[in-house]
């Protein structure tokens, strides 16, 4: 079966893309893992500076007030980030596969890449695992999830699902990259050449071998995005909702997941106009890219303020003394700017931008909505945990919180933990584009096999194959 994207071009980067032989999508692709070294070079070093610097930050913070956990908000919120960032933009590339679109398969590899993010959350939220509060004190259990779990249980399993996300991410990412490395084999040079033969484990590209790939990457996919759901599950309401009497609140962990795959669908959209500028690839990837990502962020944009509404009216309307409570601590208590700031940058500013067609059929216009919405997520995670870490540790076994505490600003060791850890997972998202494209060669190979330029009635439109 087929069908035809009929839509009018007019802008002269619109016009349906021509098909690109085998040969010159592979040399232009393994070409990039060599363009520009000398400057992503010197970029990787300056990002392994300031990672070591917050990682001896991070070491230093932990000597001087592993005994007072209202402390610890900002690394809380910057776990949260990067946790809703490089969590949930390998989602970018598994549920539009899992449907079938086609215009997916050029960002595919993108959104893989950022599984890589997870190793920096998987260090920063070691210390910051060992100052969440202990289940039990005095033969008195505090309110959690974990209501008939050992002691330990918050520690010890937050980790190791954590690590099961990571590591699930990590297998779909080279399981998808099996032909890559074996187009490196053959086409690359130097330790390219000797790493993609180790890599691509005798890959010939059998029909047993691909039927053997797609069986991988939709179970891998699968996979992750139940992983996903769950680790958001088990952070929000561990490190956020278990910090606060009182907070109780079943949408939370559903709200802390959407805003993630809003966060991953931004980056990706970030992330490819970088690529797609940097590395000359406007043949690869095209405006429908930037079109289709844009309309995915425009639609998690709107079911923001659905969550975060369908929270709030709860509380406005029950008007206990926890519901109050909770609306003056987060809402209109010490952050009620980081609040109101969060979200004009998270949904009112790229509601406003991203409703405009012309936008969204457009290269330069999702760019800016996904940087409104990466700054609003970063300031919402802001408001959120470090909000409910500033309750102390005496508080926590209250039926509900009376006393509102002052905000707790960041001092210069936080500072530095925040610009350390996102250089930290941002440098191995650096590092493996000197190892394999950042594009997929057989994706972007099957998305010309079965797209078509054509020139329909009085427009162009573009014939898609539908194999399966």
């Amino acid at each position: 079966m087929s069908k035809i994207d009929t839509n009018t071009h007019k802008e002269g980067h619109r016009l349906p893309p021509k098909n690109v032989p085998f040969n010159e999508i592979t040399k232009d692709l393994i070409a990039t893992t060599v363009t520009g070294t000398k400057k992503i070079k010197q970029i990787s070093i300056v990002l392994s500076i300031l990672s070591i610097i917050g990682l001896i930050a991070l070491i230093i913070k932990y000597f001087a007030d592993h005994d007072d956990s209202t402390k610890w908000g900002y690394v809380a919120a910057l776990i949260s980030f990067l946790l809703s960032v490089g969590g949930g933009a390998p989602m970018v590339g598994i549920a539009p596969v899992l449907a079938k679109a086609n215009w997916v398969r050029p960002v595919t590899r993108i959104s893989a890449i950022f599984s890589l993010t997870g190793v920096s959350t998987l260090i920063l939220i070691i210390p910051l695992t060992m100052m969440l509060p202990p289940l039990m004190v005095d033969g008195i259990r505090r309110r959690s999830i974990w209501f008939e779990g050992p002691i330990y249980s918050p520690h010890i399993w937050d980790y190791v699902a954590l690590m099961g996300l990571v590591l699930t991410g990590l297998a779909l990412f080279y399981s998808a990259a099996l032909p890559d490395f074996a187009a490196m084999r053959e086409h690359s040079s130097g330790w390219r050449k000797n790493l993609g033969k180790t890599l691509s484990r005798g890959w010939v590209g059998t029909d047993s071998q691909w039927r053997t790939l797609r069986m991988r990457i939709g179970m891998f996919g699968t996979f992750y995005f139940l992983i996903l759901i769950f680790v958001n599950f088990l952070f929000a309401t561990d490190f956020a909702m278990s910090m606060v009497p009182g907070w109780r609140d079943a949408i939370f962990p559903m709200y802390h997941a959407i805003t993630s795959l809003q966060g991953g669908v931004a980056i990706v959209v970030a992330s490819l106009w970088i690529i797609r500028k940097y590395f000359k690839l406007e043949k690869y990837i095209h405006v429908d890219q930037f079109w289709s990502l844009s309309r995915l962020l425009f639609a998690l944009t709107l079911l923001w303020i659905y969550f975060f509404y369908s929270a709030f009216i709860v509380f406005w309307y029950g008007r206990s003394a926890n519901d109050i409570a909770w609306i003056e601590l987060l809402i209109t208590g010490p952050m009620m700017w980081v609040f109101l700031t969060g979200a004009f940058f998270i949904w009112i500013a790229p509601w406003w931008w991203l409703i405009w067609n012309k936008v969204r059929r457009s290269v330069n216009g999702p760019i800016i909505g996904a940087i409104l919405i990466l700054i609003g997520l970063f300031l919402d995670r802001l408001r959120l945990f470090v909000t409910a870490w500033s309750v102390p540790t005496e508080s926590i076994h209250e039926k509900y919180l009376k006393v509102i505490p002052e905000v707790v600003l960041p001092n210069y060791l936080d500072i530095l933990i925040i610009i350390g850890g996102i250089s930290l997972a941002f440098l191995p998202v650096l590092l493996i584009s000197r190892v394999i494209p950042v594009l997929s060669i057989w994706e972007v190979q099957q998305f010309n096999l079965l797209a078509k330029p054509i020139k329909y009635m009085k427009t162009h439109g573009v014939l898609v194959a539908k194999p399966d």
